[in-house]
């Protein structure tokens, strides 16, 4: 259980390198889409930039989603399971909470905020907060809290935008073929390239991959994907999701995947967004959480 926290904060930080009930049934396709907008794309035609204003509108206009969540890791050797708790508002944070099976006790708890990430390691007693520019490792990824808001919330996101509008969209390059159910949206910015796999049938987003080159981290992969889509706040949200992640080359290559499996998804608003510190629990210094959490084979 120990080892669990540390790698699930190495597939985290390198994936981004860049109360009403909800139902749970299937969702039904829904071809929704935005008013037309009177300026015309630069890289799309109107067929593409109509698959790219579906694809956009499927984000979720719910404020809050709470979920219990299934964690289960594979990384460094280990293949790791624990029960857990995601909790979500936009805008504010994206919680991701590890749990003692049956008594239901926190161990873990790491949140990200568009200020600082803040990680809290109950088991030791420590704890890490800093700014995205504190440390090193996420600031020269391009690691944004907008950018993973958008991975979790399952929706479209341009690097350095904190949402992306209408007239963001002809940015991205949509490919539609005939014979394909899938329809792929590239975007490419320096040494970044990212893609999403969207359904041409439903406009869900299925798959992101991205892919960074850095000359100190070397390369890394991402490749994130969304199933079992239920309907959370009237919109189809996917209740399993897995990470991917590659870092590295050759010897010196690390990767890990997270699948998290979501249940009893709530829109519900009556949580404390703000994570407040026991002054008992000692602080680490932000330069040394890489070190640390790479350091866990």
């Amino acid at each position: 259980m120990k080892r669990i926290l540390p790698i699930l904060f190495v597939v985290l930080f390198a994936s981004c390198a860049g109360k009403k009930a909800v139902t749970e049934q299937t969702v039904t396709p829904t071809t929704q889409t935005a008013k037309p907008s009177t300026k015309p794309t630069k890289h799309v035609d109107k067929e593409q930039t109509e698959m790219l204003r579906r694809i956009a509108n499927q984000a979720l206009t719910t404020k809050n989603i709470v979920a219990s969540a299934d964690f289960r890791l594979v990384g460094g050797g280990k293949n790791l399971s624990c029960d857990g708790k995601i909790s979500m508002r936009r805008d504010e944070v994206i919680r991701l909470q590890l749990l003692l099976p049956i008594i239901r006790t926190e161990i873990a708890r790491i949140d990200f905020t568009p200020e600082y990430v803040l990680l809290i390691d109950r088991y030791h007693k420590e704890y890490i907060k800093a700014s995205y520019k504190e440390v090193s490792f996420l600031a020269d990824n391009g690691i944004s809290f907008y950018s993973l808001q958008s991975l979790f919330w399952n929706e479209l996101f341009l690097p350095g935008e904190n949402h992306i509008s209408e007239r963001l969209l002809d940015r991205l390059t949509c490919e539609l073929a005939q014979i394909s159910t899938d329809v792929p949206v590239t975007y490419k910015k320096g040494n970044i390239s990212y893609r999403w796999t969207a359904s041409k049938a439903t406009a869900n987003i299925k798959a992101v991959d991205v892919k960074y080159s850095s000359q100190q981290y070397g390369t890394s992969s991402l490749h994130w994907t969304y199933d079992n889509f239920r309907t959370v706040g009237g919109k189809a949200f996917p209740l399993t999701q897995q990470f991917n992640v590659t870092m590295g080359s050759g010897a010196k290559q690390k990767s890990a995947q997270l699948t998290v499996k979501m249940s009893s998804p709530k829109t519900s608003s009556d949580w404390d967004a703000k994570t407040e510190v026991s002054a008992k629990y000692k602080k680490i210094e932000a330069k040394d959480i890489l070190g640390k959490l790479l350091s866990i084979q």
